[in-house]
């Protein structure tokens, strides 16, 4: 039986609590040309969103992925080398797909008759290019094989 999607606002709410549990404080800056921005030095923690760079429904997106920054250890300096910033993005990246995109819920919708990307975007809330991560991902660690994605 197909359990109920939570809404994008019930996700964000979500991300808010666990900033809150985690003692995050999340504020709304002009970062200029940046989206988003996460900063910690010991116990402290911060991410600031640009409401002036955020489209419509990208602040979910955004908050999870400055989230999985700080969850998995993965925040580097700007200057950092271009593998260091790989990884790091990629370990993040994963954090978020698994949140927004769970394998297993990915896996049922395509059987369910979802098969393009818009309309899995569509249903669980988010990008395309989130989408476009999750098989990536999924597929790269084993998780999402050919045979689903080619029926």
């Amino acid at each position: 039986m197909r359990k109920t999607r939570p809404t994008p606002e019930e996700q964000l709410e979500s991300l808010y609590q666990l900033a809150r549990s985690h003692d995050v404080g999340v504020y709304y800056y002009d970062l200029g040309d940046g989206r988003a921005v996460t900063v910690s030095d010991g116990d402290f923690a911060a991410i600031a969103l640009n409401p002036n760079r955020l489209e419509p429904g990208e602040e979910l997106e955004c908050l999870c992925h400055e989230l999985g920054h700080l969850e998995t250890g993965t925040l580097h300096p700007p200057d950092a080398d271009p593998t260091t910033i790989l990884r790091c993005e990629y370990k993040c990246s994963y954090w978020v797909v698994r949140r927004l995109v769970p394998v297993d819920e990915l896996i049922e919708a395509i059987r369910d008759g979802y098969r393009e990307v818009w309309q899995l975007a569509e249903y669980f809330g988010v990008s395309a290019e989130c989408i476009l991560d999750a098989i990536k991902i999924y597929r790269n660690k084993g998780l999402l094989g050919r045979e689903i994605l080619q029926r």
